[in-house]
């Protein structure tokens, strides 16, 4: 994807197509910023709201681990937020 603007068009249209959950790879990202973190956020949102579900491919690694960290998303995750951002498990 080549900005954030492209990203959240592919989630809205994935979204809207109801074929199941949305698997995001966001592996290879290497430079998130907050508004990943916001998409992201208000797409499990919807998601929840909507009777659909959206998974991470991966857990979270490298910078976005970091990005979590730093945003303070890791000093008050709940069972789900650990279980879709890190897959049950939190890094050390």
């Amino acid at each position: 994807m080549a900005s954030i603007h492209d990203f959240a068009l592919t989630i809205g249209q994935c979204q809207q197509g109801g074929e199941g959950p949305l698997t995001l790879d966001l592996s290879q990202v290497a430079a998130p910023d907050l508004s990943l973190l916001q998409l992201v956020e208000s797409a499990r949102a919807q998601a929840r709201v909507g009777g659909g579900s959206v998974r991470l491919s991966a857990p979270a690694a490298g910078p976005l681990a970091a990005l979590l960290g730093r945003a303070g998303f890791t000093d008050a995750m709940t069972p789900d937020d650990l279980d879709f951002w890190f897959h049950g498990d939190l890094p050390q």
